[in-house]
């Protein structure tokens, strides 16, 4: 089971990596449009759409890195106040409500993807960028991040280490 876990974590950590690229992507974007604006008094025409797709694949691709991590913000309030077992069955059922909820929104993305698709849309920008591919990828970060919620919610309910705070050298179950 600890390897399943580690394999979840790991997607969460390549999708990362992938958030990471956009981010790089997103800022050489703004720096090269300010010198074509300064200095070629031009411009891409693109900047705005570009970076508005690549910083939805930033959000999307980084939640279950950041779930696992625990970077996400989570209040305690009522948790706080629970023993150990309940905290974590109580999380463990919120991480499972929160993966429905992940697959209603993903499955509407799906049917976005398809009908744009299957109708060829194109954004109205200069670029015309197919409207599937960023809604796509919207998709497969949400498919990632309910992958991820899931394996939280059977690690807390199992009892399970996290896999983002064993050191990598250390042995696993």
């Amino acid at each position: 089971m600890a390897r399943c876990y580690l394999y979840c974590f790991r997607l969460s950590q390549v999708a990362a990596a992938f958030a990471c690229l956009t981010l790089l992507y997103m800022v050489g974007h703004v720096i090269y449009e300010i010198v074509l604006r300064s200095v070629f008094h031009t411009s891409t025409f693109v900047m705005d759409e570009f970076v508005g797709y690549a910083l939805s694949g930033f959000i999307f691709f980084s939640l279950g890195y950041a779930l696992e991590t625990e970077s996400l913000i989570r209040v305690t309030v009522l948790t706080q106040h629970f023993s150990d077992r309940v905290a974590r069955i109580v999380l463990a059922l919120a991480s499972f409500v929160s993966v429905g909820l992940v697959i209603l929104l993903a499955n509407s993305y799906w049917i976005r993807v398809a009908r744009a698709y299957k109708r060829g849309t194109v954004s109205s920008s200069i670029a015309a960028v197919p409207t599937w591919i960023p809604e796509a990828i919207i998709l497969v970060g949400l498919a990632l991040f309910a992958l991820q919620l899931f394996a939280f919610g059977l690690r807390h309910l199992t009892g399970h280490a996290s896999p983002a705070t064993v050191p990598p050298s250390s042995p696993t179950e």
